[in-house]
């Protein structure tokens, strides 16, 4: 970090401190399917607040975790993590902070009993909501990945990061930035640098080659082979989702086909649609695009330009209604997509002639 950055970041500390409780416990609130992002990014909160403020973290999310890498990833964490409905509702709200989501970003479940304190992410924050007033907030929309924010945070507070927790952080940017290939800043990469050096190695490999289940393989091959393409768009459906992660899954490796610029992927878990949106197209603006096709169907969605996620309640449809609400859905993304094609075609065809 330059020294700029560095008197930044302890900045950013100190606003952070004034937000947070002079002692107890605090809520670290990932959203409610974490990422390697989300969940890296939490544990390394989790130590700032140990070390630098004395107060006791405790990771909360609503979902589960069924990626074989991040259940790998999880096991390497030192510190405990609770599903929502495991906690006894405690008699008073307990101060959280929302890490690599915000309150309002319709991917969170927010505790009744919780009371919002801060917001620190990398995705863009689209809409406030009145809970949103007065927290503490650094949102970097131009950030790789969230974690290299909790980097310059550890950093600023000469806090050491354990070979632990530099190997999820290392895994978490890579991710987040498809091996530092996508919307990766110079941020990032000195946060990876810096962290690579420190991390355990063979943690890094056992959770990038974790053991994968049967089922994996089962939706995998119903992905493959319910795909379509039509011109640069490629998706597919799968019947019955039983790994909620296999949705997003499925929707990068579609994006890899050749003169394919864009995927998505769509399966129903328990009543709701899943949606995983992708493009390898430059301002493709996924998170957006995805949030308008969703709106008009009662969804939510939200992401960055090159990859978004969304889900619409489906429970108390029968399967024939379910069927057209995903028909619904596929032809407005497919329509939209279009349509940005032509836009950008027609831009780069101009550009040409200038």
């Amino acid at each position: 970090m330059n020294e700029a950055a560095l008197e930044k970041a302890k900045a950013q500390v100190e606003a952070l401190g004034k937000f947070l409780p002079e002692h107890g416990r605090v809520f670290l609130i990932p959203h409610d399917y974490p990422d390697p992002d989300a969940f890296a990014s939490a544990a390394a909160l989790h130590l700032l607040l140990q070390k630098r403020f004395h107060l006791q973290g405790q990771i909360v999310f609503t979902g589960m975790v069924s990626r074989a890498e991040n259940r790998e990833m999880m096991k390497h964490c030192h510190y405990r993590w609770h599903l929502l409905h495991q906690l006894r509702a405690p008699s008073h709200k307990v101060p959280a902070l929302f890490v690599d989501t915000h309150p309002s970003a319709g991917n969170v479940t927010v505790p009744t009993f919780a009371k919002p304190v801060a917001v620190i992410d990398h995705h863009p924050a689209t809409r406030k909501a009145p809970g949103d007033v007065g927290l503490f907030s650094d949102i970097r929309r131009g950030a790789g990945a969230t974690a290299t924010i909790l980097y310059e945070y550890l950093t600023a507070s000469e806090i050491p990061v354990p070979p632990w927790l530099a190997a999820i952080m290392v895994y978490a940017i890579a991710t987040e930035t498809l091996d530092l290939s996508r919307n990766c800043t110079q941020e990032d990469l000195d946060a990876y640098a810096a962290l690579l050096v420190r991390a355990n190695m063979k943690t890094i490999g056992l959770i990038r080659h974790a053991a994968l289940p049967r089922s994996y393989y089962v939706q995998l091959q119903d992905g493959l082979k319910n795909a379509f393409v039509y011109g640069r768009v490629a998706w597919a459906h799968l019947s019955d989702v039983v790994q909620t992660e296999i949705v997003p899954e499925v929707a990068d490796l579609l994006c890899r086909m050749e003169r394919v610029t864009w995927s998505f992927c769509t399966g129903y878990r328990e009543g709701s649609l899943l949606i995983s949106l992708r493009s390898s197209q430059k301002g493709a603006r996924c998170g957006a695009l995805l949030k308008h096709v969703l709106r008009s169907v009662g969804g939510t969605g939200g992401g960055h330009d090159w990859m978004a996620a969304g889900v619409v309640s489906a429970e108390k449809l029968v399967p024939e209604r379910r069927e057209e609400l995903r028909e619904t859905v596929v032809k407005a993304l497919v329509s939209r997509i279009e349509k940005r094609e032509v836009q950008r075609e027609s831009l780069e065809a101009a550009a040409k002639l200038l």
